[in-house]
């Protein structure tokens, strides 16, 4: 019998369901008459199972191809019935991954895939689902939205988030369960980042999404992920299996560090300033990424005012939070096993006060290892799949491109500049012509930049784009309308008086457009900004969320006003910061304010200092500043600096970095040891070439800038590195590079430098990411300690290079 021991618990959830929200239940109901008891089975489970939002922000329809497809597995695919009922639900049924548009794909991507996998086992059948992935996607930087698993699939490219939505969608159309997990941010680089995990007879192993290899549990971020604080997974199904750590909103999140890491579980504890527990406090912890404090998992205290968390060996930033105090403490759980924040103790203010944040060191768990053959098919198919994947991508071409104002391309053209890369790749053409029908009378009310951006734009922050304007228009009367017109803070007093809010049953990270909040009477904080916006472009008056602090503001009189009285911005800081640093934000600094639920940066990406100096318009409040200089060890010396603004008050606050000394910035790590070859041909391994002593490896991409600065260096810094040339090695693609002006006049200083050839290709990418450096900048720089064994990396160039390198060489 279909789903026989979840039946039960289903229909009674669903029925739940429809008691809170009567009205789009009536419509289910009418819908899942029509269908057969298994396919409106599995509807009733996704409605009783899924965020608030989703119920209007897609169609009866949408979901349907989810769950006839869910059936079809079930009965055509015989491990489906075998596996436990909460693996099937959680892991191949349901139609969300994580926070990504849902848009119908499991159909299409059975059929791709099923014939590539009959008679495997479920592992083999993974990594070729894997294979099929990397010849369809393929990682791009893109902004923070999450694209459909079918936008990424027409497109062939998206973050790694994305790459993961994608590949768990692919697994999970053939019925192999997968999941999303993520690390919130590391401890050890200014990232995050998200891969796959699939569960194949009774088990769990990993995989990088589109990112084959030749067996499970490997990948480029097998040791990073062993210096994370915290690994993720989210379901928005809890199933009985008791690993559920903590829901968080209606998504359930399961820690899953220790399958990746050493672990310890600590308690930390919250009191009031008479040293009583405090029952009810949010607790984060975090660490420091982007030079800012990011939690990366989130408590509640219970009587006892404690609560308990297993992380990585490292140094948290612990942040208590309860009706509007605050308290924070540090913890290194290496030598510590609990922590206290008191709530309501005075900050120290205007004082810079310094930290250390340590990330943990490599403690590979779980990878596994492969043969020199197993190795070389897998990089034989990886390049193949490449082939495939770029004739795809080269084809690409957004379909508005030949439907949006087809007949207009410049006006097209000039509407669409508004729009992100993403948008631009994905938005639905149908969707564009509504808002430029609705919005176009209001075209000659304000200057060009204000109306495409602020009137037209059908963008507003990071949700799904929707038509909106139309439902918004029938919404309301005339006389509404006119009111709202009058003054636009009376769109905001609506909201406020009309929306209701169930954030237990959301997940925070999801919008509720526009269209949906009206229709199911229910939006949160964001969504609610999202929704007045909406409105206000709608009624023809140009608004926008501040890209700083996300506060809701409309065009009057020339310039943007805010809403709410109490985002107003009536102080001032000016930031200064010595001239020989350069100051990049979210890289080396960062500006939080204080609210009742803790520190929010202050979106400030655009802002750069000019002569050493910036003054920003604020609102009053407490604030911190903070500066982090991340060491090659991936630790971090941080400095922060606490202080308030009063209404009118105008402070100037010079930022300062704490140095380190080189023994801070180093630390071993073991690196490929692959085979280099020499100018007859014959290879030599990584190991061999460095072995009895220091070495230093210099992968070179010759005529290139950033090569040309470290090769000059070199030759400026001859005196010092002649004595030691035999140390260096000179790593170039083919012997055409050296003939290269700069490379040649180097070698002449320093002729006994060994020259090597490399391909550039996988092995070099892993180099890198087990020296922790990016992987993606030339030339690559590694000092070595010993056979195969790196103890210090830089990639890219930056001043002083040389110099650094010739300090680590002779310590």
């Amino acid at each position: 019998m279909f789903l026989e021991k979840s039946r039960a618990v289903i229909i009674q959830e669903f029925e739940e369901f429809c008691r809170n929200l009567p009205k789009p239940a009536e419509e289910i109901q009418k819908e899942l008459q029509t269908l057969d008891e298994d396919t409106a089975l599995v509807m009733k489970f996704y409605y009783a199972n899924m965020p608030y939002s989703d119920v209007y922000n897609y169609s009866f329809s949408t979901y349907l191809d989810f769950a006839q497809h869910g059936v079809y597995l079930w009965n055509h695919f015989p491990y489906c019935r075998e596996m436990p009922e909460d693996i099937f639900l959680g892991d191949v049924l349901h139609y969300r991954i994580n926070e990504e548009e849902i848009k119908p794909c499991r159909k299409v991507f059975c059929e791709k895939i099923s014939q590539r996998i009959q008679g495997m086992t479920m592992e083999k059948a993974a990594l070729e689902v894997n294979y099929w992935c990397a010849e369809e996607m393929t990682y791009q930087s893109t902004d923070e939205r999450t694209s459909s698993a079918w936008d990424s699939y027409v497109k062939g490219f998206g973050r790694c988030g994305e790459e993961s939505v994608f590949g768990v969608n692919a697994l999970r159309s053939v019925g192999i369960p997968a999941r999303q997990v993520y690390v919130p941010r590391w401890a050890h680089c200014d990232d995050n980042h998200a891969w796959v995990e699939v569960w194949c007879d009774g088990e769990w192993h990993y995989l990088g999404a589109c990112e084959p290899e030749a067996v499970l549990d490997r990948g480029w971020f097998t040791s990073a992920s062993s210096r994370a604080m915290m690994v993720h997974s989210r379901s928005f199904y809890a199933g009985s299996d008791g690993d559920a750590e903590r829901t968080e909103d209606i998504a359930v999140i399961r820690n899953q560090l220790a399958r990746y890491a050493d672990t310890k579980r600590i308690t930390i504890r919250v009191e009031d300033l008479d040293g009583c527990p405090v029952e009810g406090a949010k607790v984060k912890a975090e660490v420091l990424n982007y030079s800012e404090f990011f939690p990366i998992a989130e408590r509640v205290t219970g009587p006892d005012g404690s609560a308990e968390l297993e992380t990585g060996l490292g140094i948290l930033h612990i942040l208590a939070v309860f009706q509007g105090e605050s308290g924070e403490c540090f913890i290194n759980t290496n030598t510590e096993d609990g922590c206290c924040c008191i709530l309501g103790e005075e900050r120290t203010e205007d004082v810079w006060v310094e930290f250390d944040m340590a990330a943990p060191v490599d403690s590979v768990k779980n990878s596994r290892i492969v043969t020199r053959e197993q190795e070389a098919e897998n990089t034989r198919r990886f390049a193949e799949a490449s082939e495939i994947r770029k004739k795809k991508t080269e084809a690409f071409r957004p379909v508005w491109m030949d439907s949006f104002l087809a007949d207009h391309p410049e006006k097209a053209e000039k509407y669409m500049s508004v729009l992100s890369e993403k948008d631009r790749q994905d938005a639905d053409p149908d969707v564009l012509m509504e808002h430029y029908k609705e919005a176009e009378i209001y075209k000659t009310r304000y200057p060009e930049e204000i109306f495409l951006h602020y009137v037209w734009n059908p963008r507003i922050e990071f949700e799904v784009l929707t038509k909106w304007r139309r439902t918004i228009l029938e919404y309301f009367s005339g006389e509404q309308k006119e009111i709202f017109r009058k003054n636009p803070k009376e769109i905001w007093n609506w909201i406020e008086a009309n929306m209701k809010s169930r954030p237990e049953r959301e997940r925070r990270t999801i919008y509720t457009v526009p269209s949906s909040a009206l229709k199911l009477g229910y939006a949160e904080m964001r969504s609610r900004r999202v929704l007045f916006t909406a409105i206000a472009r709608t009624l023809g008056i140009p608004a926008r969320l501040n890209k700083t602090d996300s506060a809701m503001e409309y065009w009057e009189n020339g310039t943007f006003v805010r809403v709410l009285q109490e985002c107003e911005k009536d102080a001032y800081l000016t930031v200064t910061g010595e001239e020989t640093i350069t100051w990049s934000y979210f890289q080396n600094w960062s500006l939080a304010k204080l609210s009742e639920d803790g520190y929010h940066s202050l979106g400030l990406w655009d802002v750069r200092m000019e002569q050493g100096s910036l003054k920003l318009n604020l609102e009053s409040g407490e604030y911190r500043l903070l500066t982090a200089n991340r060491l090659p060890t991936g630790n971090i010396f941080g400095k922060y600096y606490d202080f308030g603004l009063a209404k009118g008050e105008h402070k100037e606050i010079c930022l300062e970095m704490r140095e380190a000394c080189l023994a801070d910035m180093l630390q071993t790590h073991s690196i490929p040891d692959y085979d280099l070859m020499d100018a007859k041909g014959q290879a030599h391994s990584v190991g061999e070439l460095t072995e009895g002593g220091r070495r230093i490896l210099f992968w070179l991409e010759v005529s290139k800038e950033p090569t040309e600065h470290i090769l000059n260096e070199l030759m400026e810094m001859q005196k010092e590195f002649i004595p030691c040339q035999a140390q260096l090695l000179f790593i170039v693609r083919t012997p055409e590079d050296l003939k290269d002006p700069t490379l040649s006049k180097c070698r002449k200083i320093l002729p006994e430098v060994q020259v090597l050839y490399d391909t550039f290709g996988k092995d070099l990418e892993m180099t890198a990411r087990r020296m922790y450096v990016a992987p993606d900048k030339l030339p690559l720089l590694v000092v070595t300690d010993g056979s195969a064994t790196g103890l210090f990396a830089a990639s890219g160039y930056s001043v002083g290079m040389a110099d650094m390198l010739m300090r680590v060489l002779k310590s």
